[in-house]
């Protein structure tokens, strides 16, 4: 997915380093991950910055499903 951004100031490689992050948030959904990235490359192309960052990322939502099993368990 990562080769396929168009994004000027993105870095190489910043998908793949925060791959344990983005398996957590997306509950290791496919659909979730595609949708997460794209979202945040409409984000930073209309926001002029043309690159992701994990900031970014945690910014974006997702579906119901996704945001559900990412979130951490209630202790009782």
């Amino acid at each position: 997915m990562e080769s396929m951004l168009r994004l000027r100031a993105h870095r190489p490689g910043t998908l793949v380093r925060h791959a344990a992050y983005l398996h957590q948030r997306t509950a290791g959904r496919l659909g979730s991950l595609s949708h997460l990235i794209r979202e945040a490359a409409l984000i930073a192309l209309t926001e002029g910055t043309e690159r992701i960052t994990k900031q970014l990322l945690s910014d974006v939502a997702l579906d119901a499903a996704a945001e559900t099993r990412a979130r951490p368990p209630r202790r009782t």
